[in-house]
């Protein structure tokens, strides 16, 4: 694929790097398509112990998973293997990809910049990202979507939503939304149309102007962004990756009528998946201002396009009108477990609204994703009617957020999320022979309360290998590493000469 460099976009221009882009990103979805006609080579996974997530084959000891065209073939003992590449699996535990639904991949290029275990410093998060995302180049964009989907990847993640809420120029939203595309991670890019920023390093001026800037409504030049953004991803869904829009931050501040007219505006690109970050607010502002969920619902804008992120304090009302819209939703569990009661998602799942989980925030969140599995789970234990939920559980129920229902609630349930025949082949292989990688219990139980991240031996992405025996295939991680310190350095020394009085 080719690649766009910081230099290519000064001497092309923002238009005409956006257009060499988009011409990269076909040439490389055509090779996609090639392979999908046939190109790949087949893969039998022989032996393994099956944790498939479908509710009618549950999990079978000793079986054969056989990969063809990305997608799983055959489920079986036994399985011919023809000429296909086999790998010898007896022992290690097959179970489908996970899913993350909400994730700012640009947030893990500042791994460690602010942690929540510091909550002083973390409380200050919205000053330092208004200085930060400005300082950041488009290299540093792209280096942050790829470097992201990479670990995403790493972890047993095959499908992401980068609720992308930083990209606030059109060159390093394009560089962003490439570097997503180039790490081939699934999922969701969900480009957020507003932060339409006017300072820069060296400036002073009022916290509240730059807070008023971040939360302003979409410009025209941010739809223009999206015009482009959207020629970047393919549609349909066999597509791996998805092109999708989120709404500005408007929750207790912009008017009804405004937000109808940046809901429709951003369905005329026909996104994937519409996202919205909804808290609710306190104190509650007055009808007319968007405040809800039902809020939206009244205005007709609720629908199978839509997911929330958090959905902090939804009601029970408001639970089923997502439900009976179509709608999805995500809490993102463990970032959410300082200043929430408790997360939404189990009585999300309980009435029945597709919801999953994810890591939010990468800059003091750990990428190993089974802790926010097991965070998923031990967070409804801060509310004594979740509790009641969390102890009729089974540990399948757990991994469900991250699997099964997981992928419902990306709108991926029909292509991913188990290992079913005929969905596409988003698989994890893990290792057990690892100390403290338990040997007893169901196969549920020993991956939710006991699998990491070194235990991850190898991860297909729609049938294609990018982990095999605990290594990235064809990643120099300690390369990366020095431009991701290197960025973080620079930019940080810049961000400090902006002040936000």
């Amino acid at each position: 694929m080719t690649e766009i460099t910081r230099k290519d976009f000064l001497r092309l221009g923002v238009a005409g790097a956006a257009a060499a882009l988009v011409s990269s990103r076909a040439n490389a979805q055509a090779a996609v398509a090639a392979t999908a006609k046939g190109a790949q080579r087949a893969t039998l996974i022989r032996g393994a112990d099956i944790l498939s997530m479908d509710e009618k084959l549950g999990e079978v000891k000793g079986a054969d998973v056989l990969v063809v065209n990305g997608k799983i073939a055959e489920i079986g003992k036994g399985l011919a293997a023809g000429d296909a590449e086999v790998i010898e699996a007896a022992g290690m535990i097959l179970m489908p990809g996970m899913n993350d639904g909400h994730r700012h991949l640009w947030l893990g290029l500042h791994a460690g910049r602010l942690v929540k275990t510091d909550a002083k410093k973390y409380s200050r998060y919205q000053p330092w990202k208004m200085r930060t995302m400005v300082c950041m180049t488009p290299e540093d964009f792209h280096l942050s979507g790829y470097v992201g989907g990479l670990q995403a990847i790493d972890s047993g993640v095959t499908n992401l939503l980068d609720y992308a809420h930083a990209h606030h120029t059109q060159e390093k939203a394009i560089a962003g939304a490439q570097g997503f595309l180039d790490s081939g991670v699934g999922g969701v890019f969900c480009y957020q149309a507003s932060h339409n920023t006017t300072y820069g390093p060296g400036d002073t001026l009022p916290e509240a102007e730059a807070t008023a800037q971040r939360q302003g409504a979409p410009q025209e030049s941010n739809y223009v962004t999206a015009g482009l953004l959207r020629q970047m991803f393919a549609t349909g869904a066999d597509a791996p990756a998805q092109f999708g829009i989120t709404i500005s931050e408007g929750t207790g501040r912009r008017k009804m009528e405004d937000m109808k007219t940046e809901f429709e505006r951003a369905r005329t690109f026909d996104p994937f998946i519409v996202g919205c970050h909804i808290h609710k607010p306190n104190p509650m502002p007055p009808a007319g201002v968007f405040r809800t969920v039902a809020d939206l619902h009244a205005a007709g804008l609720l629908g199978p396009d839509f997911h929330v992120a958090h959905g902090v304090e939804m009601t029970d009302e408001e639970l089923v009108m997502l439900r009976d819209t179509g709608g999805m939703m995500c809490a993102t569990t463990m970032g959410e477990f300082p200043y929430v009661t408790a997360s939404i998602h189990g009585k999300a799942r309980q009435m029945g609204v597709p919801a999953g989980i994810g890591l939010d925030i990468g800059t003091g969140l750990t990428q190993d994703y089974f802790e926010h599995v097991r965070a998923g789970f031990w967070s409804l234990y801060r509310s004594d009617e979740y509790a009641k939920l969390a102890n009729d559980y089974e540990s399948a129920d757990v991994l469900d957020f991250a699997t099964r229902w997981g992928a419902k609630a990306l709108r991926m349930g029909d292509a991913s999320g188990s290992i079913t025949v005929g969905k596409f082949a988003d698989l994890v292989l893990l290792r057990t022979d690892r100390m403290g990688f338990a040997s007893a219990g169901t196969l549920a139980d020993r991956v939710v309360n006991f699998a990491s991240l070194p235990d991850i031996d190898s991860v297909w992405v729609r049938g294609t290998a990018r982990k095999r025996n605990g290594q990235m295939i064809g990643i120099d991680w300690a390369s990366l590493k020095k431009k991701v310190t290197e960025a973080q350095q620079r930019i940080d020394k810049q961000a400090d000469t902006i002040t936000l009085t």
